[in-house]
């Protein structure tokens, strides 16, 4: 009786674990690297701004900021929600990733100074506030410390 037992409780973790995809914490990870790759497209226009580095390498960073935004929406949104609460969140998460995801792309295009793309400054302002943003949904999803 005692191994039935046993196994039956393997079994229901098993299944209760196999059909549990992302943790809540995914969210704010995937908001901090997020994060971290807008930052790393706003370090690219700066220092292409002030001459500090080339165009070819500013957009490369871009470019790289842009594969990051992706990895980041994917490990954010791979928390499936369960309840009204983390369906608001997950809401939010997303906005947020999109309007990073757009900032970073309007980075890019700054960079290469299409016609019609936005200015390095309007760029650099929309990164800004996308950043901010980012910042302060990691800090209302993380655990109190």
């Amino acid at each position: 009786m005692r191994v039935r037992t046993v196994v039956l409780v393997a079994v229901t973790v098993a299944l209760v674990v196999s059909g549990c995809s992302g943790s809540p914490q995914d969210m704010s990870m995937g908001l901090r690297e997020a994060q971290s790759a807008v930052g790393s497209a706003t370090l690219a226009l700066t220092t292409s701004q002030d001459g500090d580095t080339t165009a070819s390498v500013a957009e490369t960073m871009v470019d790289e900021a842009g594969t990051r935004m992706t990895a980041a929406s994917k490990q954010a949104t791979a928390f499936k929600p369960t309840d009204q609460r983390t369906a608001a969140q997950m809401e939010a998460v997303t906005q947020a990733l999109g309007d990073a995801d757009t900032a970073v792309r309007h980075a890019g295009e700054a960079l290469s100074g299409y016609p019609g793309a936005p200015s390095v400054r309007s760029a650099l302002d929309e990164l800004k506030q996308s950043s901010s943003d980012l910042e302060r949904l990691a800090k209302k999803l993380e655990p109190p410390r």
